[in-house]
């Protein structure tokens, strides 16, 4: 069940719970465009393993109220937060996507909470321009706007984009499906699963178009976050089918932090990944995390 977190300074931060409350505690990082309801993909398989899944919206998507971009290192300051209302003491985090910085976030600010970490298909520092090429015109195109002219960015992608996608979610699928691989596809026309991403597509884009424009934003500018200090275990997951956020990334981040292991998953692509492995995913972060 969703609620809201008032925070010291007024600020709301909303979050949805799902699989055992009473398990292990895995906070989980969504996407772009996205909301804490994506997680609701891993739902069963998180109770099936006796997981509290534990999913925030971000500053301007969701219930969450919106921030001015800072610096995806002051993130962790949330989720910490958030840790102290549930009273858990540690935890494991798990970042998909355009979730994955911020999940690096976590366990760069957090060490003494964070037991491990796993990165599903993430998000590298895209300000290296060598990561942006492997990227879809269209990411390619906002990342552009967003270095070299953030006002631009808010016409490409403002509030009247933000709630003609939140009408039609489907929209966003359409846009992406001739930049995806078969698999993806397949994965998309699930009905199931288009449930699922619908909603949290509206959500996300509840608020218009503030979060993603926020995040865009911080993507390009220092992260605040020193990948050779992560002193936890990460798994990186990566399909060698990822037309969305390239496999590049991962070997990225994974040259990078000193205890990674990345996992290549041959022919999978960034839907198929986190919506059929979900349980594997959630089963490697649970095995790393120390008797409670």
């Amino acid at each position: 069940m969703s609620a809201a977190l008032t925070l010291p300074a007024g600020r709301r931060l909303g979050f949805v719970r799902y699989g055992d409350l009473n398990g292990h505690p895995v906070f989980y990082c969504h996407g772009l465009p996205s909301s804490r309801l994506e997680a609701r993909l891993a739902a069963a398989a998180a109770k099936r393993l006796n997981v509290q899944l534990i999913a925030l919206d971000r500053p301007g998507y969701g219930r969450s109220d919106p921030l001015p971009p800072t610096q995806i290192a002051d993130w962790p300051e949330d989720v910490e937060r958030l840790a102290d209302h549930l009273q858990i003491e540690r935890f494991a985090v798990l970042g998909v996507s355009g979730g994955g910085p911020y999940a690096l976030a976590c366990a760069w600010r957090l060490p003494h909470r964070v037991t491990a970490l796993g990165l599903v298909c993430p998000l590298g520092p895209v300000a290296q321009a060598e990561l942006r090429r492997g990227m879809s015109k269209a990411a390619r195109f906002a990342f552009f706007l967003a270095q070299h002219a953030p006002w631009a960015l808010a016409v490409f992608f403002g509030d009247l984009t933000a709630r003609l996608l939140r009408r039609f979610p489907d929209l966003t699928f359409a846009l992406l499906r001739r930049y995806l691989s078969a698999k993806d596809r397949l994965v998309l026309a699930d009905p199931s699963i288009r449930k699922v991403l619908r909603a949290t597509v509206r959500e996300g884009l509840r608020q218009g178009s503030k979060g993603p424009r926020r995040d865009f934003l911080q993507y390009l500018r220092p992260w605040g976050v020193e990948l050779a200090a992560i002193d936890r275990p990460v798994t990186l997951w990566h399909g060698t089918a990822d037309t969305v956020v390239p496999l590049a990334h991962s070997r990225f981040l994974a040259q990078r932090l000193p205890r990674a292991k990345l996992c290549v998953l041959p022919g999978e692509g960034h839907y198929s990944l986190p919506a059929g492995c979900a349980e594997v995913i959630l089963q490697d972060l649970v095995q790393a995390q120390p008797n409670r």
